[in-house]
């Protein structure tokens, strides 16, 4: 079709004989139960007008059009940037009971958030849609939210007399900027991926790592949260808290930013985000508090009224990384005074404890069970691996042997004194991520270390849908704990599951590093769809904002600096292998 453009305002002289005509020669859909277009411009309401009926769709689409560029609404969104959507919907919609709809796969009332949609008539006979990718753009993901955000709209005993039926449509939405002359498919609200390649996981690096530049504050802190559907900085988890004049802020997600920067530093080596990465250690090293250990100064980081091993091990990990990235040792001595701090957190049993502060209050070791991590001795472990490159030749076997008496907790007591905290789908990547950092170091190559990675990333693989048995296509890639789940690209589990390739590589074990490959490229396609592009945000209120985010979810706009975090780190990291792997040139 022409640029959609020359079909609003300024050109309303258009013949709609002449849209007929040209829409003939399109691939679009030429019969079909209901047309819906939906106009949007950053920062208005959204213009939706829809016909429903039989008949040839040349004509209806005219028609629709015609009302559209009627709407009383239309001029303020003409002038600015502007994205429009096209919705189909091929069969008449089927009657549904609203309030038994499950999202559960196999459950007569299954309703598959994201690809069904709703037609509904109110009490006073007024048409409502609820389009299929109204699940992306109104950020919702599961039947309740949906019936919330309908009992919001509406009210809820509005809802409870209206009379639903289902649907599922084709939709487009025409492109922005470069692509303004396309019409880009959508599936679940999102754009087509297309297939997995090395310049889309590049494209993703760049956005976030840009993302992450724009929002940076002077004082070092990361945009921690942001609602791209709500324009807004309140987090779901505290919603009761004011952004500005009580915001919560997760020291372990400071560092995170950080090492995001460090990962795409160590693939790109522009030197952009040094910077950036030097601010963030200085706020960093402002919550940072002294204490002594065996007449030798440790320091642990202590923010939100808490000094958690978690914070203080990827505070270690940061620093580490940055020296050995750079060979600028200006933050030497406080990455041995956090080094000899987690030292000293683990206890003669080999369990670390987990909290030496608690809401400003001492967590003696004898209170350390009421405050149980299960992923902060990870972080630790890998944090205290990627220190031992720097420590000092007298330091290293003492962190050996605090490192070994650890693990021996973790993987041979924990499954059976926490058993209750394990998931069929593994978890604890930091601390597979933290064994293959250790295989630098002959002392730490434990043949049963390397069991575990490999044994986790297994069942990691196990538990990932593949493009045979996905439900939905776009399942392929993504997480499940029982078959049928939402998907779950989960960007945390893909950097352990990455750790398990890497460890392969260092030993040199061809096999296994093959045998994970596919599932870490099918990952990565998954992980595309979380990914904030500008093709992505046609409905964002703040698009500028929102781009180069990584969310948590796939129908779901919220996210945080470590939901960027980790699909950017994963995309850093895995970038390095892609071209060897991809060509069979992988030599060990």
């Amino acid at each position: 079709m022409e640029r959609v453009r020359d079909i609003l305002p300024g050109n309303q002289d258009v013949s709609l004989k002449i849209v007929e005509q040209i829409y003939a020669k399109t691939s679009f859909p030429k019969h079909y139960h209901r047309l819906t277009l939906v106009l949007y411009a950053p920062g208005r309401k959204r213009i939706l007008v829809s016909r429903g009926g039989e008949g040839v769709s040349s004509k209806r689409f005219s028609i629709v059009l015609s009302r559209l560029l009627r709407h009383p609404r239309l001029s303020a969104l003409a002038t600015r940037p502007f994205r429009l959507q096209m919705d189909y919907t091929l069969t008449s919609p089927l009657p549904v009971n609203f309030y038994r709809l499950r999202r559960h796969h196999g459950h007569e009332h299954h309703f598959e958030i994201g690809v069904d949609g709703l037609e509904y008539v109110g009490p006073d006979g007024k048409l409502h849609l609820f389009l299929p990718g109204d699940a992306y753009v109104r950020s919702v993901m599961s039947i309740g939210q949906m019936r919330v955000y309908l009992h919001r709209v509406h009210g809820e005993e509005y809802v409870r007399q209206a009379v639903f039926q289902r649907f599922r449509s084709l939709s487009f939405v025409s492109g922005g900027d470069a692509s303004e002359n396309t019409w880009l498919p959508l599936y679940r609200g999102h754009p087509l991926v297309g297939e997995v390649a090395k310049a889309k996981l590049e494209d993703a690096l760049n956005l976030a790592i840009e993302h992450i530049q724009l929002t940076q504050e002077q004082d070092g802190k990361f945009l921690y949260y942001y609602d791209a559907a709500l324009d807004t900085r309140r987090d779901h988890e505290h919603p009761h808290r004011d952004p500005r004049k009580n915001p919560y802020y997760n020291i372990l997600r400071h560092c995170g930013g950080a090492l995001t920067c460090l990962f795409s530093e160590k693939y790109t080596r522009t030197g952009q985000t040094l910077n950036n990465v030097r601010r963030a250690v200085d706020y960093l090293l402002e919550q940072t508090r002294l204490q002594e250990y065996q007449s030798r100064e440790g320091g642990f980081v202590y923010s939100e009224k808490k000094g958690k091993l978690g914070g203080s091990a990827i505070a270690l990990y940061l620093l580490a990384e940055y020296q050995l990235l750079t060979g600028d040792d200006r933050y030497q001595a406080w990455a041995d005074r956090l080094a000899w701090h987690l030292v000293n957190q683990v206890t003669a049993s080999g369990e670390f404890r987990y909290y030496n502060i608690y809401l400003d209050k001492p967590v003696s070791e004898e209170d350390n069970q009421k405050y149980f991590s299960f992923y902060y001795p990870g972080e630790a472990v890998c944090g205290l691996a990627k220190y031992l490159h720097l420590a000092a030749p007298g330091d290293r076997e003492l962190i050996f042997q605090k490192l070994r008496k650890a693990l021996e907790f973790l993987l041979l007591v924990r499954p059976k004194t926490r058993a209750s905290e394990y998931t069929a789908l593994p978890s604890d990547s930091w601390l597979m991520m933290g064994i293959k950092e250790l295989w630098d170091f002959p002392e730490m190559r434990d043949p049963s270390y390397a069991d575990f990675v490999f044994t986790d990333a297994r069942k990691m693989v196990q538990l990932m849908y593949t493009v045979t048995d996905a439900p939905y296509p776009d399942y392929a890639g993504a997480f499940y704990y029982n078959f049928g789940d939402y998907p779950y690209a989960d960007g945390a589990r893909c950097e352990g599951l990455l750790g398990a390739y890497e460890l392969a590589v260092k030993m040199g074990d061809r096999t296994t590093a093959a045998e994970l490959w596919p599932a870490l490229r099918l990952a990565a396609w998954a992980l595309l769809h979380l990914v904030n592009t500008k093709d992505s945000l046609y409905f964002a209120p703040r698009p500028d904002l929102a781009l180069g985010g990584i969310r948590f979810k796939y129908t779901r706009q919220w996210f945080r600096i470590d939901t960027i975090q980790h699909v950017a780190s994963f995309f850093a990291k895995m970038l390095p292998h892609w071209d060897a792997e991809e060509h069979g040139l992988k030599k060990f």
